[in-house]
């Protein structure tokens, strides 16, 4: 039941934002697509119908062979000490988001089997990057939340490590938990950016301020920018907690205006077909090709 109402707020939040961008304008001119919308719908019924309860379900079923009893074990730790059970669950979740989304993003690792793991990464996270069509109009709305490919939360550990938690017992820590997460990382997806306001206010100490709360808190612009198109898409990869791509991951970019152009470059059987995009299978353009020396044998000298 609790799960059941944190989605229905999550999902709430994103249908009156989702009407604001219609009512407002911000989706007009190519700025969001038909594949777009059919896209938000296909990846957000998949993750709660099929993807979170099946990641429950193996997470349930290993773990009650290998530890019988093991479900609600950790029950009394939010209830003898509920605010510091959340904060750190929420700063363990952000810091696991955090690591794996930046190996996704991050440049290719000089091990093999590394490069075709990440590989995966960047196949089931490409459509979360993707917006509008062809002709490089689109921008970032609030429906591209939860889009992803079909094995996003199969392999992103902190959705294993929130469920985990829930499993023991640790319910309403989980409920909180992710319910501010999730509005949260809706919040920045949508097509608003009332942090510029502050960014570039008169006064130099609303500037400073807003400088300064950057470094915390992950603002919407902050997040834009990890969707656009160029070096700053591999930054700003946490969800909440700026303070991570700061001292941790040294991948903050704060900027004072908006990107110019949004979302990957896309190839056209992907722009033009939503299965294409979400069930991609074929891994191999994403890794790079073995240098021609290792996979030739050199000849010998004449």
């Amino acid at each position: 039941m609790d799960d059941q109402k944190l989605t229905m707020l999550v999902t709430a939040f994103i249908v009156i934002t989702a009407l604001w961008e219609v009512l407002s304008g911000r989706t007009r001119d190519g700025r969001k697509n038909q594949q777009d919308w059919r896209m938000a719908f296909l990846a957000t019924f998949m993750m709660v119908a099929v993807q979170r309860p099946l990641v429950l379900l193996l997470l349930t079923l290993g773990l009650s062979t290998l530890i019988p009893g093991s479900a609600g074990s950790l029950a009394w730790l939010e209830q003898a000490y509920f605010w510091p059970t959340l904060i750190v669950f929420f700063c363990v979740e952000e810091f696991i988001h955090g690591s794996f989304h930046l190996f996704a993003h991050r440049r290719r690792p000089n091990n093999r089997v590394l490069q075709w793991v990440q590989a995966f990464y960047k196949m089931n996270h490409r459509p979360h990057h993707m917006s509008g069509g062809l002709d490089n109009k689109g921008q970032l709305t609030v429906t591209q939340t939860f889009v992803n490919g079909w094995a996003w939360w199969l392999i992103m550990p902190n959705y294993t490590f929130q469920l985990l938690c829930l499993y023991l017992g640790l319910v309403e820590v989980f409920v909180i938990g992710t319910a501010f997460k999730g509005l949260w990382a809706a919040h920045t997806h949508v097509n608003w950016n009332y942090d510029l306001y502050f960014h570039n206010h008169r006064w130099a100490w609303v500037r400073k301020t807003m400088w300064a709360l950057a470094h915390i808190l992950v603002f919407p612009t902050q997040h834009h920018h990890h969707h656009a198109r160029g070096p700053n898409s591999a930054r700003n990869v946490t969800s909440t907690l700026a303070i991570y791509d700061w001292l941790v991951f040294g991948t903050l970019a704060i900027e004072t205006s908006k990107p110019n152009v949004y979302g990957w470059r896309q190839k056209e059987p992907e722009a033009n077909s939503v299965l294409k995009r979400y069930f991609c299978w074929d891994v191999r353009p994403y890794v790079p090709k073995a240098p021609a020396s290792a996979a030739t044998p050199s000849q010998p000298s004449a």
